[in-house]
């Protein structure tokens, strides 16, 4: 007779299960987060690299038109000074035509007189005058261009002054050519020639007077006096043009 050994019991604790299911479950959750960090991942890397892409080409076109403007600028402002440069010669060159063309204009007038081709052919005429001031100083130089028609054969001499109106202390003045004259040339400005001679005198003004015509006089020997006169400020801007004379 066959006895069959008694049946083995194993004992389990209820609470084995449980904590199975939640260290798998810990585990799936944590498999799981990884693999939604790393599809995050992928897809914040994907979405980020056409941004640098258009970032750098938007750079790189401000910096090739900033390039450019400053070409631009820099071929304008170029083209400014050589303009600049342009334009003061061409003033440089009309002032010097116009000087030219007043001397020359002083000049036909001059070898008018002396050729008798002007209205006014007989006696000693006052040709022109010109003031040059003195660098420094309350001086000035004048000149004084005299003429006669060259059908006069005879010398002319006598003596030239020049007599200056202005505003002194806030009242009309008149200063005259031995109060202001040159040492030497108080008694006048000696002239003696046949056809023309330019006379050339030396005046000094004092500080609180401000120049407004000149008055000049001719007193020919064995002749009446001439006075003419003109404004001082034409006598400064047009060096022996007769015109200016009045």
């Amino acid at each position: 007779m066959n006895i069959r050994p008694p049946p083995r019991y194993v004992v389990r604790s209820e609470q084995t299960r449980p904590m199975r299911l939640r260290w798998w479950g810990g585990l799936a959750l944590w498999v799981a987060s990884l693999i939604v960090a790393a599809v995050l991942a992928y897809a914040y890397g994907k979405s980020a690299t056409p941004r640098t892409s258009v970032s750098g080409k938007t750079v790189e076109a401000l910096r090739t038109d900033n390039a450019r403007l400053k070409q631009q600028l820099a071929i304008a402002q170029r083209s400014l000074q050589v303009a600049n440069v342009a334009s003061r010669k061409l003033t440089d060159t009309l002032a010097e035509r116009d000087e030219q063309i007043n001397g020359l204009r002083a000049d036909l007038s001059l070898y008018a007189r002396l050729a008798g081709g002007s209205s006014r052919q007989d006696g000693l005429q006052l040709q022109g005058v010109y003031l040059h001031r003195v660098a420094r100083s309350r001086a000035w130089n004048i000149t004084l261009t005299l003429t006669r028609n060259a059908r006069r054969r005879d010398i002319v001499h006598g003596r030239a002054t020049v007599d200056i109106d202005g505003v002194r202390a806030g009242s009309l003045a008149r200063l005259h050519w031995s109060d202001i004259a040159a040492p030497e040339q108080k008694e006048g400005m000696p002239f003696k020639f046949k056809y023309f001679q330019q006379l050339h005198g030396t005046l000094m003004l004092p500080a609180d007077f401000t120049p407004n015509r000149l008055r000049i006089h001719l007193d020919p020997r064995g002749s009446k006096n001439i006075t003419q006169s003109m404004s001082w400020n034409s006598a400064l801007k047009n060096p022996e043009n007769p015109q200016n004379v009045e």
